[in-house]
């Protein structure tokens, strides 16, 4: 009997890794209520670290995970949906549901991030090409 190696029970496909990453991501104010009940931080910190992770945080992170989608596996027009969508449980249980419409500006960040991450590589590809 040959030795192979085991498969994992479940595998996560490419797309679901990233919007997963984003997830974990979108959920970092939860982390500020935890730290206000330890008597860490005060409400009006809690209010500022929203806002800074829904204006800069979140959209920073989008565009760079679509970046690195991008160059390392193309263009999935799926993938910025899959952003947005990662977003919900976030803005149903950190912020509350005015957040929602923050999803739809997640997902077109994510097509930036896949033309970043795209137009990249094409640039590397080419600079590489021409030194050859």
């Amino acid at each position: 009997m040959e030795d192979q190696p085991r498969r994992p029970f479940f595998e996560f496909d490419t797309p679901v890794k990233y919007m997963l990453w984003l997830a974990a991501i979108f959920l970092v104010p939860i982390v500020n209520t935890w730290l206000l009940s330890g008597g860490r931080i005060t409400p009006e910190d809690i209010t500022l670290s929203a806002y800074a992770s829904l204006l800069l945080v979140n959209p920073i992170a989008v565009v760079i995970a679509g970046a690195l989608y991008g160059w390392r596996h193309g263009f999935n027009a799926l993938l910025p949906w899959l952003f947005g969508l990662a977003f919900i449980p976030a803005a149903l249980v950190a912020y509350n549901p005015t957040a929602l419409p923050y999803g739809i500006g997640y997902a077109v960040l994510g097509y930036v991030g896949l033309g970043i991450g795209i137009g990249l590589k094409r640039l590397a590809t080419r600079s590489q090409n021409r030194s050859n």
